[in-house]
């Protein structure tokens, strides 16, 4: 029996169609290559996101930097500072405070910033400069009560040795007065002589116990006293260099023996007239002086009992031997000689000439407190 011949099955689609070579009808079908397509397409898309993000997080990175490299430079700063500036993390204190000055981006370059006074570098100038004795001083300006303003107000308008008398001088709540004052006054001041017009300490005022008495640079004056039970340990002096009964700290002796022997050698001879005295003695002498010249003049030569430096034992009043026919200490070699080399042996001279105003003590030229060399 012969075989049935096959019929292909021929369906007619509605999409696209084709004829074989025989004839019959063939399916294309491409949904492959759609679903392809789609494909290609959510990644396109993916890519893209992620491109978006890098974008986003490269803008958060880089324009805030941008932004604030611009602020520093709007504020004065070189481009090459900036990079210090960012390097070292000076960039928000400098914005928020903005703190700029000449001297304190040298600062800044060279690396001398001290970032606990990084805004006194924009109250002085390059010549004036700043260095560890400012930086002691504003911090007992701090302490004596003025504020950060004050201070910068007085580094930006004075000297260092035209702001130090303000840490004798009663705490002034208005700077500006003793600033005014003492400009007014620069055509005879100096290192050596000051003086102003006003009125900035009153004695005795107000008057505290020395802090520590075992410091020997411990400042006694008319503001700080020890009381009457206070002695220092004392060492007696060698008549060699000093009057007969005096005593001195033991330390200061020592200075005052090594004092005197250099000047022998040079051929000065001077000896203390007067050292150590004890509470007691300093009533009898400052009541002698107030029945001899009442209570104002009193103060200005001699201290209240417990207010005398005296009484700590290191300070020694000296006289000169051989000149007997000057007058006065302040006329004889011992005194140019002495004032001159004191502080190579630890001692100063306390009472100097032209700082009357300080010191509120007339000119001593004999009297000289040891500090220590340092």
């Amino acid at each position: 029996m012969a075989a049935k011949k096959r019929r292909k099955l021929r369906i007619k689609l509605p999409w696209k169609t084709g004829r074989t070579d025989s004839g019959a009808q063939t399916v294309t079908v491409k949904k492959k290559r759609r679903k392809r397509r789609f494909r290609l397409s959510r990644v396109r898309k993916q890519v893209w996101y992620v491109l978006a993000g890098i974008i986003a997080l490269l803008a958060l990175i880089f324009v805030p930097v941008q932004v604030q490299k611009n602020k520093l430079k709007k504020l004065g700063y070189s481009k090459d500072t900036i990079a210090v500036i960012r390097e070292k993390k000076l960039a928000k204190t400098l914005l928020d405070n903005a703190y700029y000055s000449a001297y304190l981006e040298q600062s800044i370059n060279d690396n001398t910033l001290n970032l606990d006074y990084i805004d006194m570098y924009t109250a002085v100038t390059s010549e004036r400069g700043l260095n560890n004795y400012d930086f002691l001083l504003i911090n007992r300006l701090t302490e004596k009560g003025y504020t950060r303003e004050q201070i910068q107000n007085l580094f930006k308008n004075l000297k260092f040795w035209e702001i130090t008398p303000l840490l004798v001088f009663d705490y002034q709540a208005a700077e500006a007065p003793y600033i005014d004052d003492v400009i007014a006054h620069r055509d005879m001041n100096s290192e050596y002589h000051f003086e102003v017009s006003g009125t900035y300490y009153t004695p005795y005022k107000e008057t505290l116990p020395v802090p520590d008495q075992s410091d020997i640079t411990m400042l006694v004056n008319k503001t700080y006293y020890l009381d009457d039970t206070y002695e220092p340990s004392l060492a007696d002096l060698s008549v060699y260099y000093s009057a007969p009964g005096q005593q001195l700290a033991k330390e200061a002796a020592e200075a005052l023996e090594t004092w005197a022997t250099a000047g022998r050698n040079v051929g000065v001879t001077f000896y203390a007239a007067s050292a150590y005295r004890p509470y007691s003695s300093q009533v009898q002498i400052y009541n002698n002086y107030v029945s001899s010249w009442g209570q104002e003049q009193a103060d200005a030569l001699s201290a209240r009992a417990g207010f005398s430096e005296h009484q700590t034992g290191l300070t020694v009043d000296i006289a000169a031997t051989g000149e007997d026919d000057k007058k006065e200490f302040k006329d004889t070699n011992a005194y140019i000689w002495t004032s001159t080399n004191s502080a190579d042996y630890g001692w100063i001279l306390r009472y100097p000439q032209g700082k009357e105003d300080i010191t509120q003590y007339e000119f001593e030229s004999w009297h000289y407190r040891y500090l220590g060399t340092e």
